[in-house]
């Protein structure tokens, strides 16, 4: 009996103490770094599960060449990912701002790649290249489409791991889509936070 009024204690004490030592939440009224920390963090939480969801949506709507592409591909991504962020974490100094520019990558850059999961499934970008493309080429003709693309695309990227998840993709847009290998990649670089 008396262990039986230990184990019931003890629960009654774990209810008590338990929301002492709770996960601190968002609170999304602070600009406290600790506050932007936590945000950030549950932000992406939700954006990373909203991105695990399309990419098996992706994967049961193409044929199975472009699935295993699609394998390749979203692993290029997730290492290209982490060593981007990584590499702007340990460039930006000390203290909390470091990881709240590593946190704004990683939404910035899992955001990215959500688009065009949707893309591969529906065809339409969502990152407002092409509107932007059109608009610097402007009524008068005052830059090719070429130029403009390549303003846009920034300067390019010497990184292979980026290189390959870019090829993949944009083989795959191209399968689908008939989208201009050269522009995909620029609208790719496009999206992508400029950190380096």
């Amino acid at each position: 009996m008396w262990g039986y009024t230990k184990v019931l204690a003890g629960i009654a004490l774990a209810t008590f103490i338990s929301p002492v030592f709770a996960q601190p939440s968002c609170q999304p009224d602070s600009f406290e770094n600790p506050d932007l920390l936590i945000c950030s963090q549950e932000t992406f939480d939700r954006l990373d599960s909203s991105l695990n969801d399309q990419y098996k949506k992706a994967l049961a709507s193409l044929s199975p060449d472009d699935r295993k592409l699609l394998v390749d591909v979203q692993r290029s991504w997730v290492k290209f990912k982490e060593e981007y962020c990584q590499e702007l974490y340990q460039h930006a100094g000390t203290g909390e701002d470091p990881a709240l520019k590593k946190w704004s990558c990683l939404l910035h850059t899992t955001n990215g790649r959500l688009s065009e999961l949707m893309y591969l499934q529906t065809g339409m970008t969502n990152d407002g290249f092409y509107n932007a493309m059109q608009a610097m080429v402007g009524k008068n003709q005052a830059m090719t489409l070429g130029a403009a693309a390549d303003r846009l695309g920034g300067e390019a990227l010497v990184d292979p791991v980026w290189q390959h998840y870019v090829d993949g993709h944009c083989e795959m847009a191209f399968s689908l889509f008939r989208e201009d290998l050269e522009y995909c990649g620029q609208r790719m670089r496009f999206q992508l936070p400029i950190y380096r």
